[in-house]
């Protein structure tokens, strides 16, 4: 695409709807939520004496960890849970039908 002498004559007013609510709304929020994160980071290890880094990375661990305990518990098999109501266990099965 070429631009012209007359592009700036063709442009559009303004930005578009959602670059303007994005802009106006959901940056302001973020940036604002994040520097609110900063500061109680600070603010902690000022007071515990222990470095941001190392406060980010036990912060890091914590979560990792916990993410894998709920993967853990969300995949394994829940063998203790009690069987439906209509089906009978292997050993009733047996004596049921002897062979």
């Amino acid at each position: 695409m070429l631009v012209d002498r007359d592009y700036m004559l063709k442009k559009p007013s303004g930005p578009s709807a959602p670059k303007l609510f994005l802009d106006t709304q959901v940056v302001p929020v973020v940036v604002n939520a994040l520097g609110g994160g900063e500061v109680a980071l600070h603010r902690v290890s000022a007071r515990t004496g222990v470095r941001p880094a190392v406060l980010l990375a036990g912060l890091a661990g914590v979560l990792a960890y916990a993410m894998v305990q709920i993967w853990i518990a969300a995949t394994e098999d829940d063998d203790d849970a009690p069987l439906p109501a209509d089906t009978a266990p292997p050993e009733a099965l047996a004596e049921a039908h002897p062979s």
